[in-house]
């Protein structure tokens, strides 16, 4: 990270990225829908989620967007934790 970043910096960043694995958890959505519905690409949205990149104001609208909540529920502490979202391929019933 930069020089310049703040343990405040840090907070914020750890604050966006476990709310928006948290929504998107509720809603069972993965990184690619996510970035496809916000306009982003599924790296940027990852990168955000690791808390490894920093969001525009723009970037931000479009999350909050994509998930339908609001800008400040990106940005306020939910007190709950994320629920894994399983990855990968799900299993078809010719692999089962």
């Amino acid at each position: 990270m930069a020089d310049n970043t703040t343990s405040r910096h840090e907070a914020v960043r750890a604050r966006l990225s476990t709310n928006l694995k948290l929504f998107r958890g509720k809603q069972s959505m993965s990184q690619e829908i996510l970035a496809q519905r916000a306009g982003l690409h599924r790296t940027q949205v990852s990168q955000i989620e690791r808390g490894l990149a920093s969001v525009t104001l723009d970037t931000l609208v479009s999350l909050a967007s994509a998930l339908g909540v609001s800008e400040a529920e990106l940005l306020t502490e939910q007190g709950e934790l994320p629920t894994p979202v399983k990855v990968g391929r799900k299993k078809t019933a010719a692999a089962e």
